[in-house]
């Protein structure tokens, strides 16, 4: 196993810590794992109004753990999106002034540098992340002092003594999805990192708050039952060019019944089952088509239409526009000289 200790800042600082500890060189905020390590990569950012950015895809062959040494003279948040792509475990606990998270668990977690952090990461487990680091004041010049004050307020009192936790839905792996690349190519690429980034933090925060506002409590459920809701979601977006799993099936591998498991996945996920499964199909259609490598036709067959028609239809009815109409536009923003781009 081995063991990393930091409490800088800057996920930079800590890229280079990391890129000295396996002796490898950091090119252009960029190291990758080297090979008798795992695989994969980390690439780090740094923004001028303070936010500092992680994005990780990775495994690795020994257990590596990260301790985030408390820093009570600095105060900032650590905002983690950890998605694994094994089987999860869903074991958080908060004990004797630590936070131990493990981070194969498909979940959000949002810390403070007042505390001691632990996360584990299992061997041979492939684990993605975005992991954001920002100070004090960047919540209330993002959303006021008011709702800053509110949401951070009552995030802990129900994440850290309820153990309510934000689960990886469609929305948020889309987002990811759109981050997590070894190279990402946009004409205004920092512009664009910087831009997803901050609608990760604007999900978490708008999703959190619109809850209190209905007055919802905490999700009441077992360890063992969240984890098995969420091997229902991995199976249910694992693969679309065949008919969806059946109620039936999703049920036996959660071990519920299937009123239960429509009843909890809703509570989760915030949408039934099959809305879910539709909802990531479209947005699964709309980054295959952004990839410039698929014919209009062959996306509609790679998410399981044999009728293009109705893929279209589908397809208008989520976004609003046709799959032609989509890649019509993405064509015509290729030609668009850069000068003619608003920063």
């Amino acid at each position: 196993m081995t063991e990393t200790h930091y409490s800088s800042y800057s996920y930079v600082e800590l890229l280079q810590a990391v890129a000295t500890s396996y002796n490898v060189p950091m090119i252009d905020n960029f190291i990758r794992i080297p090979e008798k390590t795992g695989m994969g990569y980390l690439a780090a950012y740094t923004f001028t109004d303070g936010l500092s950015v992680l994005i990780t895809d990775n495994l690795f062959y020994e257990e590596q753990t990260m301790h985030r040494v408390a820093t009570p003279a600095h105060q900032y948040y650590i905002l983690q999106f950890n998605e694994s792509l094994n089987d999860t475990s869903t074991d958080a606990v908060k004990k004797a002034g630590q936070y131990h998270y493990d981070a194969t668990q498909n979940a959000i977690l949002l810390t403070s540098s007042l505390m001691n952090t632990k996360l584990q990461y299992p061997a041979n487990t492939r684990v993605r992340s975005v992991k954001i680091i920002f100070g004090n004041d960047f919540l209330p010049n993002l959303i006021g002092s008011e709702a800053a004050d509110k949401f951070l307020s009552n995030y802990f009192s129900m994440v850290l003594k309820s153990r309510n936790i934000e689960f990886i839905d469609s929305d948020y792996r889309h987002l990811m999805d759109e981050l997590i690349k070894e190279k990402i190519e946009h004409p205004l690429r920092l512009n664009f990192i910087r831009t997803r980034v901050l609608l990760l933090i604007e999900k978490l925060i708008i999703g959190f708050l619109a809850k209190l506002e209905k007055n919802k409590q905490a999700i009441k459920m077992k360890d063992d039952e969240i984890t098995r809701l969420i091997k229902v979601e991995s199976i249910l977006i694992k693969n679309y060019s065949g008919a969806p799993p059946t109620i039936t099936a999703l049920a036996k591998a959660a071990a519920m019944s299937p009123t239960k498991l429509k009843k909890d996945f809703k509570t989760i996920y915030g949408m039934p089952i099959y809305v879910y499964y539709q909802k990531n199909r479209m947005m699964r259609a709309k980054a295959l088509l952004l990839q410039d490598k698929y014919a209009i036709k062959e996306v509609g067959m790679m998410v399981g239409y044999t009728n293009l028609g109705h893929f279209a239809g589908s397809f208008k009815k989520e976004f609003g526009v046709l799959p032609s109409e989509l890649v019509q536009e993405k064509e015509t923003k290729k030609l668009e000289p850069l000068s003619h781009v608003r920063l």
